[in-house]
Formats: structure tokens, sequence, C-alpha cells
């Protein structure tokens, strides 16, 4: 028999989640001593230190720690699953989706309101990021699934693809370059860059350039999808962007012009992954399937 038990479990994942161990009380709802004791009867339990802390209360997990880590929250998935099936009830619980910041606008509304009809107990949490650090939240247990380009390119991640898009240029209707229907890239290295400055994103749109021998004017380098196609509308330069919104206006409801580039950038696979060292949930799994029901609603217009 076991020398731990479920509940020392829980408290070991609140305490990496959160950071430390009164972070970690204080999301359990119990005193900073009950956590500290379950920690400390945990790894004389398993007979292995799981964590480092600091005079500042904080904890860093050790190399240990961190593979145990992965076996826990498998464990506590696994008995939260049972209980559901035991009881017979629909599926219950938090599903934390990680999605790249310009897919976020364009997919998780849909998702989100056919996911909430179709399983009304599961609460949805979404955060955003660059794909590396949605990828590390992915293995240290922080979401779930994630939704960005190009997550096959990972081995810690399995991945099912959804749809192959390319990026495109975005103008005012008045810009010079917007009477055709494409537009070169050398032409569009002379004016302003309006930079979506997220990883991989930047480097992906500079090593466009770059590969053609090219280097553009940046004008603006920012995180913020929908600013910078503000700006665009307004005139003050160009950007390149993989997604499109079926929308062909700017929050101020003006209007920008999406061009093909030549010539043309690879091809980007937008795609939903989860994490290969862990069990997938039953919450995970009906996600799955409601993105990949759902792939040709969420890939953007042709340009």
């Amino acid at each position: 028999m076991p020398k731990f038990t479920l509940r020392q479990l829980e408290y070991f994942r609140a305490v990496a989640l959160n950071g430390s161990i009164s972070a970690a009380a204080e999301a359990e709802r119990v005193s900073r001593s009950s956590v500290a004791a379950a920690l400390d009867d945990l790894e004389s339990a398993l007979g292995s230190a799981l964590c480092i802390r600091t005079k500042a209360q904080g904890i860093d997990l050790t190399a240990n720690g961190r593979i145990i880590l992965a076996s826990v929250e498998t464990i506590l998935d696994d008995v939260a699953e049972l209980q559901q099936l035991g009881s017979g009830t629909e599926l219950s619980g938090t599903l934390t989706i990680g999605c790249f910041p310009s897919l976020a606008p364009t997919m998780i509304p849909l998702l989100w309101q056919d996911f909430a009809r179709d399983h009304p107990k599961v609460k949805l949490d979404v955060v955003t990021g660059s794909r590396s650090e949605l990828v590390e939240k992915l293995a240290r247990g922080e979401v779930d699934l994630v939704l960005a380009y190009n997550l096959h390119e990972f081995d810690s991640v399995e991945s099912a693809a959804l749809y192959d898009t390319c990026m495109h240029a975005i103008l005012a209707p008045a810009h010079p370059l917007a009477s055709q229907p494409s537009v070169s890239a050398a032409d569009l290295a002379e004016e302003p860059l309006l930079l979506m400055d997220v990883p991989p994103s930047a480097d992906d749109i500079l090593g466009y350039f770059s590969s053609l021998g090219l280097s553009p004017r940046i004008g603006l380098r920012s995180q913020q999808f929908e600013f910078i196609r503000s700006l665009v509308a307004r005139g003050a330069g160009y950007s390149l962007f993989i997604q499109r919104p079926r929308t062909s206006t700017s929050y101020e409801g003006l209007p920008v012009i999406a061009l093909r580039v030549v010539p043309a950038p690879p091809l980007e696979r937008a795609g939903i992954g989860w994490s290969s060292r862990r069990r997938l949930s039953r919450r995970s799994r009906a996600f799955i399937d409601l993105v990949r029901a759902r792939a040709a609603d969420l890939a953007p217009e042709p340009v």
C-alpha cells in the first residue's frame, strides 16, 4: 500500500503550480502549516526531496520533483475521472487552454460557446503567451491543451493539425501598394513594418525577409494583434500576419486590406497540442474532438 495520501499529492501539486507554500495554502484554503506538513510527509514517504525552499518562502522543484509532478498530475486526473465514471455524472472540473495571442480572438469564442453548451459543468480557463511559453506551461501541467502554430515541431507535444495557412500582408486601402492583388516583399521592405513581436511570429517575419536578402524598416514592435491592425488601418504602415480575422475592419471600423505576399512564405500549420508525457483526461479529449470537428469554421478565409 502507498505510504502517501491523495491530499498530500494535491498539496504538492498546489505548491508546484503556485510557486510557494503560502500561495498554495491560500489556493487550497488551508493553513500554511498543513501544506508544509503534507509536503514533508510526502518527501519522507517517497524518500526524495521534491523541492528546494527559499528564505522568501518560494520553492523550486528539484529535477526529481519535476518528474514526480508529472506522475502526480496523471494520478490526480485519473482519480477525478474515476469519480465521474463511478457516479455516472457528466464532465466537470476545470480545463485550461493555452492559446497563441492572434488565435485567441478568432478561435476561442466559438469553441467556448460550443463547449459550454455541451459540457456546462466544465469551467474553461484560457491563458495566452508565445508558443515556447505555452509549450513550457504544457510540460509543467499549467495548461491542459495548447492552440498554436507548428506544434508538430516539438518532440514533447503530440498534436492534431487543424488547417494550413500562409503569412499575408495587411495595409490600409489608401496605401500605394494596396491596389494590386499581391505585393512583393521587396516593395514592403521599403515601408514601415508594424511588427507582431510575439515569438515565433517576429522571427518568422524577419526570417522571411532575411531569406530574400532584405532588411525591413521596422516602425513599431507590439504584442497586441488588434492594436497593430488599428494602426495599419490608420495608414501608419503595414504588417504581416498568419491569422486573418473574418472581419475586414479594425476596432475603429476602418477597413484593412489583406494581400498575398510574393514570393510566397512557407505554410504554417495551426493545431491543437497536448503533452506526450501525460494521459489525456476526458475533458481534454472532448475539447480536442470539438476543435477538430470545427476546424473548417476556425480556418481563416484565404487571401
